[in-house]
């Protein structure tokens, strides 16, 4: 199977996709054909439509069983369809996990506050940019490594971050809000007159900040915070933050890039923590008394 996946790295990399998304997709194409290779009819598999149905659906059972959310498993078979369409072939016809009907995790407002304190208190003005783009924007991190000088548009007015290559290739534009805006321009004004693509976020060699060091930066935030945060819960708390703050959802989606307008909507459904203050509050109790 090594041939069959070097051809896919081939393809992987002449796709106008994000350095995070490729990443992903060559891990879990790697890790199916390794699986793939262990298997009764692996080589057919890789050519026979019927054959291809029957393995995806026998490695989505593996996954499961081996424990995977619906998140992960859906985002296996989304890599392995990438595989095949790479090979000249359809997707598999085998359909998607459920996702679990439940909000996806976000900031209480008691963690925003120590979050934002912790944010604040940072000397390091890229850091605080940093964060706060990711927390007014909402953007994915991949999206935030990507920005670069020319990206940000801020004049009377204009307020706007342009996101020029989000998930599945789409470009879209953020507005930036007044608290975002005047962060923004006091670091735009210590970075100095650089050209347009020059990356937004460097690192102190002057490359562009990685994946990899955003977490970083983010994870520390949260460590001097005390809260439990990763960087994609800064995005489902922006994006959680305009859904109850009464925002339509059509809105949500296009800031947040969703395809689907099922995906904003996760943003709607109740946590657990008021699933359990709902049914506290029957308190039979009382009624009996």
């Amino acid at each position: 199977m090594q041939v069959e996946f070097e051809a896919y790295q081939v393809y992987l990399n002449r796709l106008p996709i994000s350095t995070h998304t490729r990443r992903n997709y060559s891990l879990r194409v790697r890790q199916y054909l390794r699986w793939l290779a262990g298997s009764v009819d692996g080589e057919n598999a890789l050519s026979d439509p019927v054959e291809r149905d029957f393995a995806v659906r026998d490695y989505k059972t593996y996954l499961l069983q081996a424990g995977r959310t619906a998140h992960t498993v859906n985002a296996t078979l989304a890599a392995i369809d990438n595989f095949y369409m790479s090979r000249g072939m359809a997707p598999s016809k085998i359909r998607r996990q459920d996702l679990p009907a439940q909000a996806p995790k976000a900031l209480e407002a008691d963690e925003q506050r120590r979050l934002l304190k912790a944010i604040a208190q940072c000397r390091t003005l890229r850091n605080r940019v940093l964060a706060l783009v990711m927390l007014h924007c909402g953007l994915r991190i991949s999206e935030v490594a990507q920005l670069n000088i020319g990206d940000v548009l801020l004049s009377i007015r204009k307020r706007e971050l342009v996101v020029r290559c989000g998930k599945n290739a789409k470009r879209r534009i953020v507005p930036i809000n007044s608290d975002l805006a005047e962060a923004m321009r006091q670091y735009l004004s210590s970075v100095g007159n650089v050209p347009a693509e020059s990356p937004l976020f460097k690192s102190q060699k002057g490359n562009r900040l990685s994946v990899q060091a955003i977490d970083y930066v983010i994870r520390c935030f949260a460590t001097q915070a005390g809260v439990d945060l990763s960087s994609h819960s800064l995005r489902h708390t922006c994006l959680t933050r305009l859904v109850r703050g009464g925002t339509d959802i059509v809105t949500v989606a296009e800031i947040a890039g969703h395809s689907r307008l099922e995906t904003s909507r996760r943003y709607s459904l109740p946590t657990e923590q008021v699933k359990l203050e709902a049914m506290e509050r029957l308190n039979y109790g009382a009624a009996s008394t």
